[in-house]
């Protein structure tokens, strides 16, 4: 069956610049480009790197969030290629291993990103800072729509990532209607997401094909308290939110969710109490639960939450998309009776052509269709079933696989990556945590010899992260002695998790909180602070010497820390405080230093806005 003919992903993105030319597209602070501005910086970057010989190659873009990254990565596909998004705070051997299985002869960075390109890195860096000015226009190269568009890596059971061929007919068939949104040049998109997660390709591609504007997210961490705020500034009105951070927007921040006309949320479970809390909250605005692995371009289903959702029944994950079917087997790849458990097998218009450079990988997921000849399906790893009104209800892995924060996780990646460690002997990696915005990472390690001193797991915990990217460290370490076997040999994954509680380090008796005398103002912040960690992390004392990550933080508690300290203190924190001072008594510091002296600008920052 021929596929119907359809317009490349930039083709698009030029109709809209010829259409509205001075029309707002990107608007990132103080860079702000129009549909014109936008067309003729990406026109002049795709001739420079058609120059360079990266006509109809892979190349690698090492940019933060920003203009920047869009311009490059539109200006890749006019130049026929297909980018490779790399994110600049992964390890230097991490890129090196991306940039080296997508055999990159280029790779688009910009003076700041420079000095995390590996030292042995062959790939030439197109530094956008020293960029010679181009002539108008740009090259005329032809692109099919079944070329690829980019090549997105995502975590591998192997041990190494794993990058997934995107075409330019898997992007046009999300981001044009009908599909999971329609949009006019009135709406504005928020995009938060990093760009090597996947849903950037729907925040950049549904915006700018659309002739929207893309309103984009300062680079780096940004708490709920920072994307309410830039929310309600730009007036935005669509937004995908990954499940964890949508659940904690709506405890945090539901306000500033009332202006959107549309809300995607997807990555991990979505609870049916923030679903129905959210619908209840801004009836207007449609609410839809997508689903989809990267291997079928970022969505593959998605069900419009109703009001009236349970707010203790599971929320389907719905019906396939337009362009994409679904169907679930069972082991034999017969389909099973509704309402029975089996694995979600996708195809489609948005089926990704394979993993890069890996036939056997590629082989193993990617099966022949028996119900269409010459097609293929991609087989999930998912189980689900059909519920009676034809919509599918997820129920989880059959395999190693999580999702952190909307990332793909395999688990034994990271193993593979411990067992690395010269000093460590073997490890197991699990998960505990029953929803999105709570699922935490717990490593068992058995060092190599006993004793291993003190410092055992820190060092661990340091390599690992010379190696991994951070959403694949772990948020928990701990040391035992060997690990537990079942009867039949296999490694006791739940005597490990009824440990945890055992072995994860007590908070210090030492230097309790509320030190500085509970009438002082810093005596109230500290006061403040200490009950809002315990709320957060569910412990039941804070001492100064105690870490915000040794006790099971991680980025989303860390929002929920920012935006609790405005709401009852009135004092903002950027986020990235947290991480910088993790420390307790290191944080109450920062806190009491955000306006020493000026106990009447407690208010400052009005309380839950």
């Amino acid at each position: 069956m021929t596929e119907p003919s359809v317009p490349c992903v930039h083709e698009l993105v030029e109709a809209q610049a010829r259409r509205q030319p001075d029309h707002i597209a990107v608007d990132c602070g103080d860079d702000v480009l129009t549909y014109r501005d936008l067309d003729e910086r990406a026109s002049g970057l795709a001739r420079h790197l058609v120059n360079l010989g990266g006509r109809y190659r892979q190349t690698g873009i090492l940019l933060p969030r920003s203009a920047g990254f869009v311009v490059a990565a539109l200006a890749v596909l006019k130049a026929g290629g297909s980018y490779v998004p790399l994110d600049a705070d992964y390890p230097r051997s991490r890129l090196h291993a991306m940039l080296s299985l997508a055999r990159c002869p280029l790779v688009i960075t910009a003076a700041p990103q420079l000095a995390s390109l590996p030292d042995d890195c062959e790939a030439v860096p197109v530094c956008l800072d020293t960029l010679p000015e181009q002539p108008p226009g740009g090259p005329a190269v032809p692109v099919h729509p079944d070329l690829l568009a980019y090549t997105m890596f995502t975590s591998g059971s192997t041990g190494m990532p794993k990058g997934v061929m995107i075409t330019h007919r898997g992007v046009v068939r999300l981001v044009l209607p009908p599909s999971l949104v329609s949009l006019t040049s009135d709406d504005i998109l928020l995009h938060v997401s990093s760009v090597s997660f996947d849903a950037a390709t729907f925040d950049i591609w549904t915006a700018l094909t659309s002739g929207a504007r893309l309103v984009i997210a300062p680079a780096g961490r940004n708490s709920v308290v920072e994307i309410g705020m830039l929310m309600r500034e730009h007036r935005v009105t669509t937004a995908l939110l990954p499940t964890g951070l949508f659940h904690l927007m709506v405890d945090e921040r539901l306000d500033d969710l009332r202006g959107l006309r549309r809300l995607v949320a997807g990555g991990d479970v979505l609870s049916g109490r923030h679903a129905a809390r959210f619908v209840a909250a801004v009836p207007g605005c449609p609410l839809l639960n997508a689903y989809g692995p990267t291997e079928v371009t970022v969505a593959t289903t998605a069900h419009t939450v109703r009001p009236g959702q349970p707010e203790g029944a599971p929320v389907p994950i719905g019906r396939a998309l337009p362009g994409t079917w679904v169907r679930l087997l069972g082991p034999d790849l017969r389909p099973v009776p509704a309402g029975s458990p089996g694995q979600i097998f996708a195809g489609g218009r948005g089926l990704a052509r394979g993993y890069y450079a890996d036939p056997g990988q590629t082989a193993s997921r990617f099966l022949p269709d028996p119900w269409l000849p010459g097609a293929r399906m991609y087989a999930t790893g998912d189980l689900a079933r059909e519920r009676p009104d034809g919509s599918l209800e997820f129920i989880g892995r059959q395999d190693g696989q999580v999702k952190k924060r909307g990332f793909r996780v395999e688990l034994a990646e990271i193993e593979a990556a411990l067992r690395t460690d010269p000093v460590v002997r073997d490890a197991v990696v699990l998960t505990d945590g029953d929803s999105a915005d709570t699922r935490r990472l717990l490593a068992f390690v058995v060092p190599r010899s006993e004793p291993a001193g003190s410092g055992f797991l820190d060092r661990a915990q340091r390599r690992l992260r010379e190696t991994l990217p951070g959403y694949l460290v772990p948020d928990l370490w701990l040391r035992v002695a060997s690990l537990p076997l079942t009867p039949n040999g296999k490694v006791d994954r739940a005597a490990l998790l009824a440990l945890a509680p055992i072995l994860a380090p007590a908070p210090a008796p030492a230097e309790p909180a509320g030190q500085l005398g509970p009438d002082s103002l810093a005596g109230v912040r500290e006061s403040t602070l200490a009950a809002i960690w315990q709320e957060v992390l569910s412990v039941d004392q804070i001492s100064g010497e105690d870490d915000f990550f040794e006790l099971g933080g991680h980025s989303l508690l860390a929002s929920r820390v920012v935006s609790q300290v405005r709401k009852r203190l009135g004092v903002t924190l950027p986020l990235d405080a947290i991480f910088e001072y993790s420390r307790f008594g290191d944080l109450v510091s920062v806190l009491n230093g955000a306006d020493r002296g000026a106990e009447s600008q407690l208010s400052a920052a009005s309380p839950g806005r």
